[in-house]
């Protein structure tokens, strides 16, 4: 029992670092190609993630409306209601 409690405390932390060195490379490449979306989003949550599988770039907000961002991120699946004040700022 406790060989295995050590065996998964230490895949715990392994998973951890991997996780951590994953989220730095992520934010890494944000800063890049994408400074404004670290700005508009503290964190990490279902717009967020929306945002960034219909708009990966900001090219691809350019010319468009919030209205126009809202609708594509409504087709998402799992978001339902967008906020508008995010789309505003990424405009």
């Amino acid at each position: 029992m406790e060989a295995e409690l050590r065996n998964g405390s230490t895949l715990r932390a392994k998973f951890q670092v991997d996780l951590n060195a994953l989220q730095s490379r992520f934010i890494r490449w944000l800063d890049c190609f994408f400074p404004e979306f670290t700005k508009v989003f503290k964190s990490f949550r279902k717009m967020a993630y929306a945002v960034l599988e219909k708009t990966p770039l900001p090219m691809d907000i350019r010319g468009k409306t919030p209205e126009e961002l809202l609708f594509l991120y409504r087709q998402v699946d799992g978001m339902k209601s967008p906020q508008l004040p995010k789309a505003k700022q990424l405009v």
